[in-house]
């Protein structure tokens, strides 16, 4: 495909491509992106473009060069600064379990928030723009989780245009069609509140009013401050909101107050120590095992990793956040791992010398004890001898999408132009096996979070603001599938294990367990118990169901 920016041709083709957003495609070359709107009737009018180049922050991605079809001679698009791919959506700094597996702490939020709320006053307001559609997926957040990137910023109200949509869930319902500097500071307090605490401000429940019904109840004026909403076990210590921005939520969310933040975020108050109690409920069987030094970031077989500590077996590494672990095959030597520079460093935990190797690589993942690597356009598996000296060596190679493909749970998820395709790599001694699956189901959908296990895929997806939980169960040889989909689900990271005897076991959302065989999926057990909740985030040892919550482990079973 060949278009003219600033007199030049340009050739865009699926090397180029990175993703499909709701308007039209992204593609990328150099330090150059390239929005094409799949409808030239809604690309932005030209001056607003011009209106836009105001906002000259280097943290404000903004349209910069119009793009023109090369045939025809008309505008279809416009060029935008590339960013980079390793940035990270707002949303997943909701949880727990991101901050934990990222060493996120509090002090990061503060200042991302403060950032967040500083280029907002200026430049944007200062300009006389209205960001209007402030919600979770407008901005994205650097590596370094205290810089943010405000994105999509051609939907924002200038001075000659209005803008152009806005999520439900960060509209101020009390005034729903004024768009004013105040309504802006809405939507920030709804986002900054869901970085400290993990919850939007008008969810948890309350007998008054159904599921996700936020809309009523900020009309209401009922948010997580009111005494009579029931919050999850997962939302975080309100005391790690800063005095001054707490009173300000209050005063936006319970009193109906519409007033700018505070200028000083304020003092942090006495975070409260929580005890941990787990007890067998009238439907499973709860046995602690094992107290850690700190929360647990994930648990497998042999592994249990923590916020400050690696352990295997009975042996504690203290290791930054991105070390993990695997074993070489015969002497079951541990092998600790990690990119640096842009390439995979390998280190053994004994005596055994381990002989380096280059490759160059932007992520990584272990399935099975064996450790994948993502370089480009490439996924490279790594496999260890172990006879007098660890010895890594590439054992295959398969071609994966360079700038369209992310590596998540198990899997690879990748777009072709808009359609979307899974890998999943099979890990063998001999010879591995890469799975491609072409999954429409999954097409122009934003796929947040993503795991596979044992045939069982499992996908949270973002669509017009509302998150969706998308499962995929594949036949034995992984040539059919059957899809389903739960709409409207509260954003959560996915909780599931699958045992060898293809059973699938997870924790949907706080309350309820379900249940089914990958064999048959369409047979769901359903399971409502009170004592069970999102934070028990499952884990298995060969065919027994393991949760971690904090920093203890334990085993779960259903009774008889």
């Amino acid at each position: 495909m060949q278009y003219v920016v600033d007199g030049k041709t340009v050739s865009l083709t699926q090397k180029d491509y990175v993703t499909q957003g709701g308007e039209g495609k992204i593609f990328q070359r150099g330090k150059v992106a390239y929005k094409i709107y799949d409808d030239a009737t809604k690309m932005i009018p030209v001056g607003k473009i011009q209106e836009l180049s105001a906002l000259d922050s280097p943290n404000i991605v903004r349209p910069k060069s119009v793009i023109y079809s090369k045939n025809n001679n008309i505008i279809t698009g416009f060029t935008m600064d590339w960013v980079g791919a390793d940035n990270y959506a707002l949303c997943k700094l909701f949880t727990n379990t991101f901050q934990n597996a990222n060493g996120i702490k509090n002090d990061h939020i503060i200042e991302l928030v403060e950032n967040i709320k500083n280029t907002i006053i200026s430049p944007i307001h200062e300009k006389d723009c209205l960001m209007v559609d402030g919600n979770e997926f407008n901005y994205l957040v650097r590596p370094d989780f205290v810089t943010p990137l405000f994105i999509d910023v051609n939907s924002y109200k200038t001075r000659s245009f209005p803008p152009t949509a806005i999520m439900p869930s960060i509209r101020d319902w009390k005034n729903p069609t004024d768009f004013t500097q105040s309504s802006d500071w809405f939507s920030f307090a709804i986002i900054s509140f869901q970085l400290f605490i993990g919850i939007h401000p008008f969810k948890g429940k309350h007998k008054d009013y159904k599921k996700n019904d936020f809309q009523q109840r900020i009309i209401d004026s009922v948010s997580v401050f009111n005494s009579k909403v029931r919050l999850p076990p997962t939302t975080r210590d309100f005391n790690l909101i800063p005095s001054d921005y707490k009173d300000w939520y209050y005063r936006l969310f319970e009193k109906g107050e519409r007033i700018f933040p505070p200028k000083m975020p304020g003092a942090l108050r006495q975070i409260q120590v929580q005890t941990i109690v787990v007890t067998s409920t009238d439907n499973f069987e709860i046995q602690e095992l094992k107290e850690f030094d700190n929360d647990i970031i994930y648990h497998n077989e042999t592994i249990t990793k923590t916020k400050e500590s690696l352990y295997i077996g009975s042996v504690d590494y203290k290791v930054s956040n991105d070390v993990e672990a695997l074993f070489t095959p015969f002497l079951n030597e541990p092998v600790l791992c990690k990119i640096e520079n842009g390439e995979i460093q390998l280190k053994s935990t004994t005596n055994m010398k381990i002989q380096q190797i280059n490759i160059a690589c932007t992520d990584k993942m272990i399935i099975n004890n064996v450790l994948f690597l993502k370089n480009r356009g490439k996924l490279i598996e790594l496999q260890f001898s172990d006879s007098g000296q660890i010895v890594p060596s590439i054992h295959q190679v398969w071609n994966i999408e360079e700038k369209s493909s992310k590596l998540f749970a198990n899997m690879v998820v990748q777009s072709v132009l808009g359609k979307t395709y899974i890998g999943i790599p099979r890990p063998e001694y001999k010879k591995s096996s890469f799975i491609m699956k072409e999954i429409p189901e999954l097409d122009k959908k934003q796929i947040v979070d993503a795991k596979h296990d044992s045939h069982v895929c499992m996908f949270i997806t973002h669509e017009a603001g509302i998150y969706n939980r998308i499962i995929v169960v594949f036949s034995l040889d992984y040539s059919s599938y059957v899809v389903r989909e739960i709409n409207d689900v509260d954003y959560m990271p996915l909780n599931f294990v699958v045992l060898g005897s293809g059973v699938c076991i997870s924790i949907r959302e706080d309350d309820i367990v379900e249940i089914f065989n990958a064999s048959h999926p369409e047979k769901i057990k359903e399971i409502k118990d009170p004592k069970i909740n999102s934070s028990m985030r499952l884990c298995k040892r060969g065919m027994v169901v393991r949760f971690f919550q904090g920093n203890k482990l334990f085993t779960i079973r259903l009774k008889k």
